[in-house]
């Protein structure tokens, strides 16, 4: 059964709009962007002749581990079709990457510095690219990633694009209508909420003891793993892993940028076949992964933007189940506190006294309540 999502975007898409996509986490995305590309590709190329494929679409991803899970979903929606796809990210060989290429692809999907390494070190032809996805676009087109992204579209002719996030701010409006004057917005649910699936808890806690809370509610009869925590820095991921094992008794892993792919990709196949209860991450887990069994995620540290905080509790629902996201929040927060308690309110959970009360709790100018965003498609 297709979701709100898919029903409104892929046929826009194969009709060939550029699309700008906000929807919730967990709303299949992925599948309404990858469809069209894979039905375009299966009608350019019907025939199975590698040797003459050159790229009809490419896919930028923020993080290594979502451009894998898009390859994985790309594969799985194209099995049974002449349809490749080659994967170009950071942490393995490039040699092997551009081999994969020069064999003929339809479809690159590829970390946005991975990929302009190729392109500045070999000669791959991209001209006949006829569509360019960007997920995680609000993530892709803020500063850091955003010259680089523009830097391969610049290096494409024209492409349709398919643009989606599950929170899109006006900058990324702009430089949206600047790319594709005649791109059509498509807002699904809530623009920069999260899943009416996820059930939030505030729970208002000093940062010494935060992690004495934690352990208690994952000893708690109501822990249901496998579970998701998210923490600010790399070597907290590492302390706060070490700590819940040694001291909740369950098996933890943390997983962040400075560890190999190969590292972060055998934690993620132990976490997600059960060998490993928690998984402590850095925001690397925090957008569009599926992470499809977990229902539960711990915010232990909030993050620097709402944004992000959206994204994070948005791991604990996939396609419309329900799932639970506990935050602990303290004034330490005080710049995020404002849109919380907006986001908590509007939401129907509970206000946590001390938040309520909090000196930090008045109306932020900067509020995501106070953009004006437009709205298409239903």
């Amino acid at each position: 059964m297709p979701t709100p999502v898919q029903m409104q975007v892929i046929p826009a898409a194969l009709d060939g709009r550029s699309l700008l996509v906000s929807a919730d986490t967990g709303s299949g995305k992925t599948a309404s962007f990858l469809i069209p590309i894979i039905s375009l590709c299966a009608k350019l190329y019907p025939n199975n002749n590698s040797n003459l494929r050159k790229p009809l679409a490419v896919v930028l991803t923020p993080t290594r581990e979502l451009g894998i899970q898009v390859e994985d979903q790309a594969k799985l929606l194209g099995k049974g079709l002449p349809f490749k796809t080659a994967l170009v990210v950071g942490g393995d060989p490039i040699a092997r990457q551009l081999y994969r290429i020069q064999q003929g692809v339809e479809l690159i999907i590829g970390t946005p510095g991975r990929l302009i390494d190729i392109l500045t070190k070999q000669d791959i032809e991209l001209s006949d690219v006829k569509i360019f996805g960007l997920d995680e676009v609000d993530c892709m087109l803020q500063r850091g990633f955003r010259d680089q992204v523009m830097q391969i579209f610049r290096a494409l002719s024209q492409p349709q694009l398919l643009m989606y996030s599950a929170t899109i701010s006006q900058d990324v409006e702009k430089i949206a209508s600047c790319m594709a004057t005649d791109i059509v917005a498509v807002s699904i649910g809530k623009p920069n909420r999260p899943s009416k699936a996820v059930k939030q808890l505030a729970i208002w806690v000093e940062s010494k003891q935060k992690k004495q809370k934690l352990f208690d509610i994952l000893r708690s009869k109501h822990f249901r793993p496998p579970a998701v925590v998210y923490v600010g820095s790399r070597a907290g991921a590492d302390l706060l892993s070490d700590a819940i094992t040694a001291t909740a008794g369950i098996k933890a892993l943390s997983i962040h940028g400075t560890k190999s792919m190969k590292e972060r990709r055998e934690i993620m196949r132990m976490f997600l076949v059960g060998e490993v209860s928690v998984v402590v991450s850095t925001g690397i887990l925090g957008r569009g992964i599926d992470l499809l069994a977990v229902r539960q995620v711990i915010v232990f540290d909030m993050p620097n933007s709402i944004k992000e905080y959206v994204h994070q509790i948005g791991r604990a629902s996939r396609l419309g189940e329900e799932g639970n996201a506990i935050v602990f929040v303290n004034d330490e927060d005080k710049k995020l506190i404002p849109e919380l308690v907006d986001i908590l309110k509007s939401s129907g959970a509970v206000i946590p006294r001390e938040l309520g009360n909090s000196r930090y709790n008045v109306v932020s100018l900067s509020s995501g309540k106070n953009f004006k965003k437009r709205k298409y498609g239903g």
